[in-house]
């Protein structure tokens, strides 16, 4: 059996592999060529279909390359967060804290803290998209300027989602790689977001001051605050607050049943208590190109492992590095460069030998550092983290257009001040 299938040469698969690497990875970054704009789960998909086509890899080994924890886990979080979009949460919330702001400041305040434990405890992306429209029809209600923020959302949403390993997608991927806890992860970095943010919010509202010393004016009149429907409301409540709990109980193996079990939950139950929510409408709120994004990924990285190409990286990383993962810091500034350069999940998905080939008293502490800094590190710019570009694009549907120079003043400096801090408490990890 083995003899009968067909192999690439070794030389060949190496070549093969490292084109098919690097374009997909210049395509994910680039995300334009000339007038063809280029979404990043197409260049993942793109990057796979040539893998297989090519033959560095074979249809079998793809689809064993697919990690489905993964792809489950997030699936069964968007279905949550869907259930709490369909019964208004969402709308009512950001409403209800525009009507009793008594300052911009304030308001900003408020905004960032809903939008960062709302990230830690289901995926920021998701948030991202919900949030951005309410908070710009809430600021034209009131006459305010959206940008401050829009700005301000998209670092909260970053900076939150370090919590907890169901609060982005790279951190679930490296919850379920690393076999951490979900307990010990909390643990460890809430208490990191908690000063992260903080910080963020400090440096937001110094960024524009100007634009934050208007006094509000109008505000949402009661009939302006979205109605939510109660029952529905309890229900997905309950099953979100059961589905962290069994989080923090259960080993990390289980974390991809209890998010599907959750979202499953949802999806037969809520309907029957809200007729409004009707199944279909749940599943089309499934963000399906992230799913997209990630099964284009392991299918490439599978083809660079199995081409030779991800073995050569990983001893270039580790002469660099001196054999150790280059330590914390090391690893959190090529993190950081890197994430910004592709983005955070293509980042943690390459930079993960590092950390396996580092001893493994050390693993626990660069799996945390991955985590934190390829998050952290997606606030510099716009293209830094998807939650930004989602943030960006939403807005401009709504006519709001946020420039490169508004984000990079807020984002860059929280950016910096947060990665030193993060990194430094966790390098003082035992």
């Amino acid at each position: 059996m083995e003899g009968m299938r067909s192999r690439a040469p070794v030389e060949y698969a190496f070549v093969a592999g490292a084109v098919v690497f690097v374009l997909t990875y210049v395509l994910i970054s680039a995300r334009k060529v000339g007038l063809l704009k280029i979404e990043r789960p197409a260049a993942a998909m793109f990057g796979a279909a040539l893998m297989i086509v090519l033959g560095v890899v074979g249809p079998l080994e793809a689809l064993q390359a697919i990690n489905v924890s993964v792809l489950v886990l997030l699936l069964g979080m968007m279905l949550l967060v869907a259930g709490l979009d369909a019964c208004g949460f969402f709308d009512y919330v950001s409403r209800l804290i525009a009507r009793r702001a008594r300052t911009q400041v304030e308001l900003l305040a408020a905004l960032m803290v809903v939008a960062a434990v709302l990230s830690a405890l289901v995926l920021n992306d998701t948030i991202a998209l919900l949030m951005t429209p309410i908070i710009v029809q809430a600021c034209r209600a009131m006459a305010l300027d959206p940008v401050p923020f829009l700005v301000g959302e998209g670092i909260a949403v970053n900076v939150g989602s370090v919590a907890t390993e169901i609060g982005n997608p790279q951190n679930a991927y490296i919850g379920i790689q690393s076999g951490i806890p979900f307990t010990e992860f909390a643990l460890v970095m809430a208490p990191i977001t908690a000063v992260c943010l903080g910080i963020s919010m400090v440096v937001v509202a110094i960024a524009f001051r100007s634009r934050l010393a208007k006094p509000i004016g109008a505000r949402p009149s009661e009939a302006a605050v979205a109605p939510i429907h109660r029952p529905g409301l309890a229900f997905t409540l309950a099953v979100l607050l059961g589905s962290v709990a069994a989080f923090f109980l259960s080993a990390p193996t289980w974390l991809p049943v209890i998010a599907l079990a959750g979202g499953s939950l949802i999806l037969f139950g809520l309907p029957v208590v809200n007729r409004k929510a009707s199944g279909r409408a749940l599943i089309g709120a499934v963000d399906w190109s992230i799913l997209l994004f990630f099964i284009g990924l392991f299918i490439v990285i599978a083809g660079v492992e199995r081409s030779g190409v991800r073995a050569s990286i990983q001893n270039t990383f580790t002469f660099v590095s001196g054999g150790n993962g280059g330590g914390v810091w090391w690893l959190s500034g090529l993190t950081a460069v890197l994430s910004n350069l592709v983005s955070n999940v293509p980042a943690v998905l390459l930079l993960e030998p590092i950390v396996r080939a580092a001893p493994i008293a050390t693993q626990r502490n660069l799996w945390l550092t991955l985590a934190a800094s390829s998050t952290l590190a997606g606030n510099a710019t716009i293209l830094g983290a998807a939650a930004n570009v989602i943030i960006v694009q939403a807005a401009a549907r709504k006519g709001v257009e946020i420039s490169f120079r508004d984000w990079v003043r807020a984002g860059l400096p929280v950016t910096l001040a947060t990665l030193v801090f993060a990194t430094a408490v966790i390098a003082a990890l035992p």
